[in-house]
């Protein structure tokens, strides 16, 4: 699988604000909820190379745990979300971009695969804390459900406009 210089750099901007776009909101008080560290990840799955859309997903939490403490490596919540990194670019990456699968409905099954992922992996935390499992599990999908719709709000057009302008900009090369 071959990637650019342009995946490269786009694929550290989209790196770099999914560290960012977490402190901004929890700075002003939007939290977790809206899942500021997705959006970022999600452009990376419609727009790059899958070996960096794949390091864009699974570093981001990584590096976040590691420089902020947030998300926390125990409980393992940044290797749920490492997972789900991995979940929300590479399912872009083949549905949209090999598959020519439209934004929306591309959206519509990774978000859905990754509350799955979630799910499950929630699932399997509380049984190994032994906390209750069911209670946790629908309260973590149900705290991203904001973010969700603010993702089908913002994401479409946005990745459109993405793909327009890097393609017109590409091409000038």
């Amino acid at each position: 699988m071959k990637y650019s210089g342009q995946d490269l750099l786009l694929g550290s901007l989209l790196l770099a604000l999914a560290l960012i776009f977490p402190f901004i909101f929890h700075a002003v008080g939007l939290g977790s909820a809206f899942l500021p560290m997705f959006y970022p990840i999600l452009i990376a799955g419609f727009l790059l190379a899958l070996p960096v859309a794949a390091a864009v997903g699974f570093l981001a939490p990584l590096t976040s745990a590691l420089l902020t403490g947030m998300p926390p490596l125990f409980p393992p919540i940044a290797l749920i979300m490492m997972g789900e990194g991995l979940v929300l670019t590479s399912l872009p990456y083949w549905l949209h971009q090999k598959h020519n699968l439209k934004i929306i409905p591309t959206l519509a099954i990774t978000l859905a695969v990754e509350r799955i992922v979630l799910l499950a992996a929630v699932i399997l935390l509380a049984r190994w804390l032994r906390l209750p499992e069911g209670v946790l599990g629908l309260a973590s999908v149900g705290r991203g459900l904001p973010g969700i719709v603010i993702i089908f709000i913002i994401i479409p057009p946005l990745v459109k406009k993405l793909e327009e302008r890097l393609r017109h900009f590409w091409l000038l090369e």
